[in-house]
């Protein structure tokens, strides 16, 4: 039977994280002749690739190494997405563990969509605070990944998304900058918009950036942003390899609008003091003001007058 979906998963030195990672998609309710796995190693020196091996027997599995020049993430997946069979792609990182049903999840919505679409995945547990973390990770189960997800629901251990989703609403074709939540951990999209919209840009190489690039280009070219919390993962807690998030995020922000000179991305440059940034929140604060200011002259006006 003909790939219908490529999983691509970059990776560096985390093969306790990639075990699970793996163990979970062997678990995967769609028929695992429509899938294929893509493990691109950035250059790690674990026994990524054994493992790799050692799956072989239970997923259709492929595995590709490159040499370690730095944080390569966004070379990785484009070698990934290169190689890939199926028509469409989805990106997962390792320690993202997906429900049983998120690959036949993905690949409803896409083949019901009139055009192509972007899917972003909900990932329970991610970004949480430290003291959350050990008792999140004794919940962890790769072979039942639901039974996690209901854990980590109890837990309010929600992606850290959600208060967007609270503020904003779940239809994020209607935010004006959905780019910006677009994550790799998991996302997948049409195997051809990637390629027509340049795959990933190699010159990020530092924490983030690299994704939320390509977001905008597929934003530019009317691909649609979907969200689904049923089409959802868990995200094993470990230790982070970028301490200051937010300062890469700054840095890569001011990247971005330097490379596109979007009138969303302008706002990249703007702070409201939260610990955790959000382009479509900060958009709607300065077009709340500018509302409120133009209500004032107007009620202003018409009382002179």
């Amino acid at each position: 039977m003909e790939i219908a979906i490529s999983v691509v998963i970059p990776t560096y030195n985390r093969e306790a994280l990639l075990n699970k990672t793996l163990q979970a998609l062997t678990r995967q309710t769609l028929d695992k002749r429509f899938f294929e796995v893509i493990v691109v190693d950035d250059g790690g020196s674990d026994n990524t690739g054994q493992l790799c091996q050692d799956y072989q027997d239970c997923l259709n599995i492929r595995y590709y190494w490159q040499y370690d020049n730095g944080f390569r993430a966004g070379k990785a997946r484009n070698i990934g997405i290169t190689a890939a069979e199926g028509d469409y792609i989805v990106l997962i990182d390792s320690g993202v563990l997906l429900r049983q049903d998120a690959l036949e999840k993905h690949l409803g919505i896409h083949r019901k969509s009139r055009t192509p679409g972007v899917c972003i995945g909900y990932v329970y547990g991610f970004e949480m605070p430290d003291a959350m973390l050990a008792d999140l990770d004794a919940f962890i189960r790769a072979e039942d990944v639901g039974a996690s997800v209901n854990f980590f629901k109890e837990m309010k251990a929600e992606d850290i998304r959600q208060q967007q989703y609270n503020e904003l609403g779940y239809n994020i074709s209607s935010w004006p900058a959905p780019f910006d939540i677009f994550w790799t951990c998991h996302v997948s999209a049409e195997r051809q918009a990637l390629i027509k919209a340049g795959l990933f840009d190699e010159d990020f190489n530092g924490w983030g950036g690299e994704d939320v690039d390509l977001g905008v280009r597929l934003f530019l070219q009317n691909n649609r942003f979907i969200v689904d919390r049923e089409i959802c993962s868990v995200h094993c807690p470990h230790q982070k390899q970028i301490a200051d998030h937010k300062n890469e995020s700054e840095i890569a922000g001011k990247k971005i609008h330097q490379k596109y000179q979007l009138w969303q991305t302008a706002f990249y440059g703007c702070d409201l003091g939260e610990s955790k940034f959000s382009l479509n929140k900060v958009i709607r604060h300065y077009a709340d003001q500018n509302r409120e200011e133009n209500d004032a002259f107007i009620r202003k006006y018409l009382y002179h007058a």
